[in-house]
């Protein structure tokens, strides 16, 4: 065993998570669970007998779903939305946490202590989730170095395994998102250009559809439904993945399910039906692909390599979905699940040359003026666009648009559009200045944007010279201040985690 603190790199996945290190070789190696799974199912279930958080499998078949947390990836973004647990409330970032924790524990007993990480988020992570990621890291007691994209890390893996050079596109198909990321990659270092994503678009969206086909054909077959609850929907849910897994190895495979009410039925299925009913699935992501290929002005053409990530991209169709609008054969590695931590590892160990994008635009909203018109608009003004280059500063001057004001108040958006309706408000400055001021005093924003993808916001007066700088903050009952990050951070010390 080790005994020197070991960098690691995690992939905190919405189905699976992955720990890997980087062996005395200098390459990077998944670092197994207890229970010897290379990846743990992002699952936690809350023992009501005893004060015990099961992690992983075990949590995944509990039986018991009003107590089994899943997918909670997906809500890192919401600031309201919690778990309540035995009196206790539960944020997304402390049910992450607890699966950030079990990993650490697990693993140090293999590798030797595990205390600084790199974490890895999808590239269309917002603010709150990437906040909410970096405090699930601190609660579980990693010093977190970096969070970096999952395709990028992916990239760094490929590079380093395949000697992967030139323009690559990393198609990540997880268990939730996907991430669409266009990189150059040299000797030199990666260098991001682009990224498109869904959060709302995983493999877990393509096992609802199979679980359709398999109730649909349950019901023609016996009369009846094949669930009346929310556990016996769970377990036809698990049966439709394993169907899912075989069609991509068989063009038809059966798979026996059953109900108290109608008995059991071999339900058979092709991977054409299934690929049928899945169409509209592939479609968004081929129009993602075109997204961020428009939004560098390149063609199919221009891409040297198509690098394939996340269990997702195991079924044949998109495979051949992609050879068909590439003309050439994607590339993948040995286990598309596994490559994210390792890229992840690779980049804690040694660093890297990495250069990644602003994913979303940021800015602020302001009274437009049409030159033709003179007619004013309340619209959103870009001050960062999407795609740039990071870490990076930008300004935008505005002028005060009333006499007398002594506040002036900025609304911080994310998003591309200019229509207010259709971004998000992030955070809000407040300055006082001056009183006695006449309209058109000119006024500064400034954002900064770090390597972890987190926003800083400056507002100066120019006429007062008077300045304010805030860290974009939330608020909502799932979000947690820094002090509370810290509380829990000491509280999670004395949690029993299996």
């Amino acid at each position: 065993m080790q005994s020197s603190p070991q960098f690691v790199g995690i992939d905190l996945g919405t189905t699976t998570t992955g720990l890997a290190w980087i062996r005395p070789d200098g390459n990077p190696e998944i670092v197994p669970n207890a229970d010897g799974e290379r990846l743990t199912p992002s699952v936690v279930y809350f023992d009501p007998h005893e004060d015990v958080k099961l992690v992983g499998v075990a949590a995944r078949d509990s039986g018991d779903p009003d107590r089994t947390v899943q997918l909670i990836k997906r809500h890192m973004d919401d600031p309201e939305f919690t778990v309540s647990m035995d009196g206790r409330i539960w944020t997304p970032a402390e049910i992450s946490a607890i699966i950030l924790a079990k990993m650490r524990r697990d693993c140090s007993q293999i590798i030797g202590p595990i205390e600084d990480a790199v974490l890895t988020v999808p590239a269309n992570f917002n603010e709150l989730a990437r906040k909410a990621t970096l405090a699930a890291g601190r609660i579980a007691g990693l010093n977190v170095r970096r969070i970096v994209n999952e395709p990028t890390a992916a990239a760094l893996y490929y590079a380093h395994a395949q000697k992967l050079r030139g323009r690559i596109m990393v198609y990540d198909l997880g268990g939730g998102t996907l991430d669409i990321t266009i990189l150059e990659v040299d000797d030199h270092g990666i260098r991001c250009l682009a990224s498109e994503g869904a959060g709302r678009l995983g493999g877990s969206d393509f096992d609802e559809r199979i679980l359709e086909l398999i109730a649909d054909a349950y019901q023609s077959a016996h009369g009846v439904g094949l669930w009346e609850n929310e556990l016996e929907r769970r377990r036809v849910l698990q049966s439709g993945e394993d169907l899912k897994k075989m069609l991509s190895k068989l063009r038809q495979a059966s798979e026996t399910v059953g109900s108290q009410r109608g008995g059991v039925a071999r339900i058979e299925l092709t991977r054409e039906v299934f690929e049928a009913a899945v169409s509209r699935l592939f479609t968004r992501t081929i129009l993602l692909v075109e997204q961020a290929l428009a939004s560098v002005r390149f063609s199919p053409q221009d891409i040297d390599h198509v690098a394939l990530v996340g269990g997702g991209t195991r079924m044949p169709g998109v495979r051949r979905m992609l050879k068909d609008y590439f003309g050439t054969e994607p590339k993948t590695c040995g286990n598309v699940d596994e490559c994210v931590a390792l890229g992840a590892a690779l980049f804690a160990m040694k660093g890297a040359d990495v250069e990644e994008v602003c994913n979303h635009s940021y800015g602020t909203l302001a009274l437009v003026e049409d030159a033709a018109t003179g007619a004013e608009t309340y619209a959103n003004t870009i001050v960062i666009p999407k795609n740039t280059p990071i870490p990076c500063e930008q300004s935008q001057t505005y002028v005060t648009s009333e006499d007398n004001e002594n506040l002036i108040e900025v609304e911080i958006t994310q998003g591309e559009d200019s229509d207010p309706k259709y971004v998000d408000i992030i955070g809000r400055i407040a300055l006082k200045v001056p009183p006695n001021r006449p309209a058109g005093c000119e006024v500064t924003v400034t954002y900064r944007y770090d390597e972890n993808q987190r926003v800083k916001a400056t507002v100066r007066d120019e006429r007062s010279g008077k300045t304010t700088e805030v860290a974009i903050s939330y608020e909502g009952a799932g979000v947690l201040s820094d002090s509370e990050v810290e509380a829990r951070r000491e509280a999670f010390d004395s949690l029993r985690i299996e």
